[in-house]
C-alpha cells in the first residue's frame, strides 16, 4: 500500500462548470513509513485528505522540523522490510509542506 498525494484547485474559467486544476503532484510513497508521519504530525497523514493546504501548513512545518532535528528517532522507525526509509519519508513530507506553502488555497487529495 502507498500514498498518492496531490493539491487541487477548482477554477472558474467562465464555462458552465468549475475546472479541476492540479496545482502540484507530490507523487507516491510507501505506507510502510506511515508510523513516522503519524509520530511527526500527531495524526495520520490520510487525515489531511480534503483539507486546504493553508489549514495543513502549521502541522507540516512542525513535522518536517521535528523529523529533521530528531533524525535518530525517525531512523529507528525504518521499516524492517526495507521498503521506504527515513530519508524518503522526510523528503515526501517536505515536498508536501512546500506545495502547501506555495498553494494555500488548494485542497489536499490523498489516495492510498
Amino acid at each position: 500500500m502507498s500514498y498518492d498525494i496531490s493539491l487541487h484547485l477548482q477554477i472558474d474559467t467562465g464555462g458552465p462548470e468549475l475546472v479541476d486544476y492540479c496545482a502540484d503532484d507530490i507523487g507516491n510513497y510507501t505506507a510502510n513509513v506511515s508510523g513516522m508521519w503519524q509520530e511527526a504530525l500527531g495524526r495520520r497523514l490520510a487525515d489531511y485528505h480534503g483539507m486546504t493546504a493553508a489549514d495543513a501548513q502549521a502541522d507540516l512545518v512542525r513535522a518536517v522540523r521535528d523529523m529533521t532535528t530528531d533524525a535518530a528517532k525517525y531512523e529507528a522507525m525504518n521499516p524492517p522490510n526495507g521498503w521506504g526509509d527515513y530519508e524518503g519519508a522526510l523528503d515526501y513530507l517536505t515536498r508536501l509542506r512546500n506545495a502547501c506553502l506555495a498553494h494555500p488555497k488548494a485542497r489536499i487529495r490523498i489516495s492510498h
